[in-house]
C-alpha cells in the first residue's frame, strides 16, 4: 500500500496566540498524529505565525505548501479548522479545487470534514463564508475600538518610526532610529533631492537595509514627528485592503501626543519644500536657488490638504 505523503498547516494569527504557545500546540499535535498512523509519512510542517488569514499571498508559510503540493510532494493536508486554513471565502474556495485536481486532500479536524467528500463541498463554502463574516466583525469592532482610543487621547496601533511604547500608549523618543529621522529632515530643510537623503540615510544602515522614496516622504510629512498624532490616514473598506481615507470615517488630531523630534516650525517648513515638488530631482536647482537663497520665508499651510503657498518677506 501507497503510503500518504502528508503534511500540517498550522497559523496564529495574534501576538497573544503567539506568546501563548497555540502555534507549538497545533505543530505537536499534528507532528504527533502523523507519526502515530504508519500508512503516513510526514512531509513537513508548515505555518505562519502572526499572520492575517484575509490574504493566500501574504502567507510565506501557505505559499510554500502550495508549491510543495503541486511539485507532487504532499497529497494530504492536516488543518485545525477553516478559519485557520482560510478567511476569504473566495480564496479559499478557489484554493480547494486547485488542490483537489492536484489530488490532494485537505482535511480540518475541528469540523471533522474532508475535501475530497463529494457531499462536503458546500458545507465548506458555508464554514467558509461564516469564516469570513466573523473576520469582518472582528475588524469593524476594532475599528471603533480604535476610534474611541483616539477620542480619548490614546491612539491605538503601530507606533512610529522614531519612537517606542514606555507603557500606557506614552510614546517616548527611541534613541537609536531618531537620528535617522532628524537627518532626514536636516537633508529636506537644505534642499536635498529625495535620492541623496536616502544615500544619507542608508550610510547610516548597519543592516543594509536601503530606504525608499516612498518610506522616506511618508516619513516627511508625518506630524507624529512634531509631536502630534492624526488618525485614520488608511482605512479598510474590504477585508485584507486598506486604502487612503477619502472622507470615509472621521479623523481625529491630538495636538503635543507626545514628545517632537522636529521642531514644529521646522517640520512646517519641510512641508513646503514637498509639496513645492523640490525634493524630486537635482534637476530642478534653479528653483531650489530662489526658494533657499537668503531672506526670509513666509508661508501657510493647511493641514490635511496637502497645499502650500510662499512668498518672500
Amino acid at each position: 500500500m501507497e503510503t500518504i505523503k502528508a503534511a500540517a498547516y498550522c497559523r496564529v494569527s495574534t501576538d497573544k496566540e503567539v506568546q501563548e504557545g497555540s502555534y507549538e500546540c497545533q505543530e505537536q499535535h499534528f507532528r504527533d498524529m502523523i507519526s502515530r498512523n504508519p500508512e503516513m509519512e510526514l512531509m513537513g510542517i508548515y505555518g505562519d505565525k502572526g499572520k492575517s488569514g484575509l490574504s493566500m499571498k501574504k502567507r510565506p508559510g501557505l505559499q510554500k505548501l502550495l508549491n510543495d503540493c503541486r511539485a507532487g510532494k504532499v497529497n494530504l493536508i492536516l488543518t485545525k479548522s477553516i478559519s485557520r486554513f482560510a478567511r476569504n471565502m473566495a480564496e479559499c474556495a478557489q484554493m480547494l479545487r486547485e488542490l483537489g485536481g492536484l489530488g490532494v486532500n485537505v482535511f480540518f479536524e475541528e469540523q471533522n470534514l474532508s475535501s475530497q467528500d463529494e457531499k462536503t463541498s458546500l458545507i465548506l463554502n458555508i464554514f467558509s463564508a461564516i469564516a469570513q463574516e466573523e473576520s469582518h466583525s472582528i475588524s469593524l469592532h476594532a475599528t471603533r475600538a480604535h476610534e474611541q482610543y483616539a477620542l480619548e487621547g490614546r491612539p491605538f496601533g503601530r507606533i512610529a518610526f522614531g519612537y517606542r511604547n514606555a507603557g500606557e500608549n506614552k510614546w517616548v523618543i527611541d534613541e537609536n532610529e531618531a537620528p535617522k529621522v532628524r537627518e532626514a529632515f536636516r537633508l529636506a530643510r537644505e534642499g536635498k533631492c529625495y535620492k541623496e537623503i536616502q544615500k544619507s540615510l542608508n550610510r547610516m544602515e548597519k543592516n543594509g537595509y536601503q530606504w525608499s522614496q516612498k518610506r522616506l516622504k511618508y516619513m516627511l510629512t508625518n506630524v507624529v514627528y512634531k509631536g502630534d498624532y492624526f488618525s485614520n490616514q488608511t482605512v479598510c473598506l474590504v477585508p485584507g485592503k486598506q486604502i487612503a481615507n477619502q472622507n470615509y470615517r472621521d479623523r481625529i488630531y491630538i495636538e503635543g501626543h507626545h514628545p517632537p523630534l522636529i521642531p514644529r516650525d521646522a517640520f512646517d517648513r519641510v512641508q513646503l519644500i514637498v509639496h513645492s515638488g523640490l525634493l524630486v530631482s537635482k534637476n530642478q536647482r534653479g528653483k531650489k536657488d530662489e526658494l533657499f537663497a537668503g531672506g526670509v520665508l513666509v508661508y501657510s499651510l493647511r493641514m490635511g490638504q496637502g497645499k502650500g503657498s510662499a512668498c518672500r518677506a
